[in-house]
């Protein structure tokens, strides 16, 4: 195993000086750095590429909606799993885990979040109408996923979106523009479009649609008995991701 695939990622070299060997030197024409690599780059991501386990993350395409390629800025402490994508301007925190064969690509509007100790399991595809945005604290976004978020197997949330603080999102939910608040659980094989906005605190049934809204106006409070599944959810795979790193070479 390539063992350079695991570097950190600084940037694209911007130092003319020919005794620094660094090959992410950041210093432009005020290097002095010789043999030793005294430069200390700033920025660690993990290293755009393709990696051994197939996990690619690489820049977007330019086009007339993201005319700006990006490569994605994914924390060190992030784990990521075999088979999983991302492109562009995607930035995930700290602590995230990405499980096996999901696909990330911020090519058709951008820029995404994902936060901190959220956790995208296996067969999710995140993705956002040709762009178009959200505005979350005065920024647009095509997708921002917020801390602690639970996104299950065969999910599809699709942009513009905004899911709120421990949030639950079931297996094969189906999302196509929606802000969702905090502390809701949105439960197995539900859908939800056009731009729906739902409170926080929300419940949907398994298999419920809601389109309209006035639907989701009228969407009940989460029941006591669901009210701590996202966070039994959050630290099982907080907990997975990092042991999988730690004892297997499948994780980066």
């Amino acid at each position: 195993m390539n063992k350079n695939f695991y570097r950190p990622y600084y940037g694209y070299r911007t130092c003319p000086n020919p005794n620094c060997l660094n090959p992410h030197c950041q210093c432009g024409n005020n290097c002095r750095c010789e043999n030793d690599h005294q430069c200390q780059p700033v920025i660690t991501y993990k290293k755009p590429g393709i990696y051994p386990r197939n996990q690619i993350i690489y820049y977007n395409p330019p086009m007339k909606e993201v005319p700006q390629s990006s490569y994605p800025k994914i924390s060190l402490k992030s784990v990521m799993g075999p088979n999983s994508y991302v492109f562009g301007d995607v930035t995930i925190d700290d602590d995230v885990m990405i499980g096996w064969n999901n696909l990330i690509r911020a090519d058709s509007s951008s820029p995404y979040y994902i936060g901190k100790k959220t956790n995208i399991q296996d067969f999710v595809v995140i993705h956002c109408h040709p762009g178009q945005q959200i505005e979350v604290d005065e920024k647009k976004y095509g997708v921002y996923i917020s801390e602690e978020v639970s996104i299950l197997h065969h999910a599809q949330p699709h942009g513009p979106l905004f899911i709120g603080r421990n949030t639950f999102i079931g297996e094969g939910v189906s999302i196509y523009g929606a802000s969702i608040g905090k502390n809701s659980v949105i439960m197995h094989g539900a859908t939800i479009a056009n731009h729906v906005k739902i409170n926080e605190g929300r419940f949907i049934e398994p298999g419920q649609t809601v389109w309209k809204q006035e639907q989701a106006d009228q969407l009940p409070p989460v029941p006591s008995e669901y009210k701590n599944l996202n966070q039994e959810i959050v630290d099982h795979y907080y907990r997975l991701g990092k042991s999988y790193r730690q004892h297997t070479s499948l994780f980066i």
